[in-house]
């Protein structure tokens, strides 16, 4: 198997060099060879991907987190050639979501887990009770053992998406992070900044067009997702499928710091969809048109503004994700 590795050098708030030499050699004693490229700057992962599809790679693996994994994707969507995916970021949603091991960010032990690996690397010794190193040996016998599958993928303004795009509130706080906040807190930046900015986001009128169906709604969120899981934790999109050809649009009415810790609460107890101000649809393409102007964010990265048209792009990538696939994720039986 010929593949290359395009990893994010401090993509989990850490340097991943070390821990990726005995990934490295566990494929290769399964038959792999492996190629490691690492990024230096924002969508160079896009480049190489395209290139090692140039170069006639088989498998494309994204090390890193939700960034990394959605610019490798786009390198890669209608190529032929399949994805990977070791999970190293500060946010493995799609990777949590799959069933691929990693990181939960918001689990107990997750910031321990990460320091004893930095200690790792920063002595150049190996140390026994590295967690960290143990899920990317999981993950890296997923990429072996796993079976290779067609999914869909959204597609906004040229951008491709495995997991979402918001529009609204979520795509403010993603803006308002600066990388150093990022990079310091993790996914406790996205929370700390959605409590502040939900004091301050109102809602706003906005047009929308589902499936040429208009549809006029006052809303300060909506997200477009792909997958069920917002954020690696909260199925926001309790019935997406990533093969049905159909994105999920999750629109949450009302606006407020207490209207958006209800909305929150609701999703996590998986009740929000029994809420008057939640509207729920599942189509194949959405366009959005707002009283004002909205920024828009594809996979947590800030991406554009409204007005946008966003459409499923049915059975355009293939990935590497375990077996047996999960049943409410999957429509219809994959291939291998």
């Amino acid at each position: 198997m010929q593949a290359e590795l395009i990893y994010n050098p401090s993509g989990g708030q850490m340097v991943i060099r070390h821990e990726l030499d005995s990934v490295v050699a566990y494929l290769g004693r399964h038959g792999w060879s492996v190629d490691c490229l690492e990024t230096s700057e924002p969508l160079e992962a896009t480049e190489l991907a395209r290139r090692a599809v140039e170069r006639g790679a088989e498998v494309v693996i994204a090390g890193g987190g939700d960034g990394t994994v959605n610019e490798v994707a786009n390198g890669l969507v209608n190529s032929g050639v399949t994805m990977g995916v070791l999970p190293v970021g500060t946010t493995n949603s799609w990777a949590l979501q799959m069933g691929i091991p990693a990181l939960n960010p918001m689990l107990p032990g997750v910031q321990a887990a990460k320091l004893v690996a930095g200690l790792e690397e920063r002595i150049a010794l190996t140390l026994p009770a590295n967690y960290y190193r143990k899920l990317l040996q999981d993950a890296a016998r997923v990429l072996v053992e796993g079976q290779k599958v067609a999914i869909d993928v959204g597609e906004v303004s040229g951008r491709y998406f495995l997991i979402s795009a918001g529009i609204g509130l979520e795509a403010a706080i993603v803006k308002a992070i600066s990388k150093k906040e990022k990079k310091a807190l993790g996914s406790w930046a996205y929370i700390l900044t959605a409590l502040g900015s939900a004091y301050r986001y109102s809602e706003t009128e906005v047009m929308l067009k589902l499936d040429g169906k208009p549809l006029s709604v006052n809303t300060s969120l909506i997200v477009v997702t792909n997958i069920q899981l917002y954020g690696g934790m909260a199925a926001i999109g309790p019935r997406a499928c990533v093969n049905d050809g159909r994105l999920d649009v999750c629109i949450l009415k009302g606006d407020g710091f207490f209207t958006f810790v209800q909305h929150a609460m609701k999703i996590l107890s998986h009740t929000h969809l029994k809420d008057p101000n939640v509207e729920y649809y599942q189509c194949h393409e959405i366009a959005v048109e707002a009283a004002r102007s909205l920024p828009v964010h594809v996979d947590g990265e800030p991406f554009t503004n409204t007005p946008v048209t966003i459409r499923a792009v049915p059975s355009s990538l293939e990935v590497i994700v375990p077996q047996p696939l999960s049943g409410s994720l999957f429509r219809t039986p994959a291939g291998t």
